[in-house]
């Protein structure tokens, strides 16, 4: 596997991710527990990815 496919499926994993964390906090949302600790820790897991897709798109990598 060269670079660009690595880059790629690394790319791949966290919009799945960010996606994944997403539902998460919104099925946490649903259930009355927006402030727990696990919804927090999945929040900042979530603007961490949100941070990283940002550079990507500064330097477009990813569409806007």
């Amino acid at each position: 596997m060269d670079r660009l496919e690595r880059f790629e499926k690394a790319l791949t994993d966290i919009l799945n991710e960010y996606d994944k964390l997403g539902q998460e906090l919104e099925n946490l949302r649903n259930d009355g527990k927006a402030k727990t600790v696990k919804f927090r820790e999945i929040l900042g897991k979530k603007i961490v990815y949100s941070m990283i897709i940002t550079i990507f798109k500064r330097y477009d990598l990813i569409e806007k």
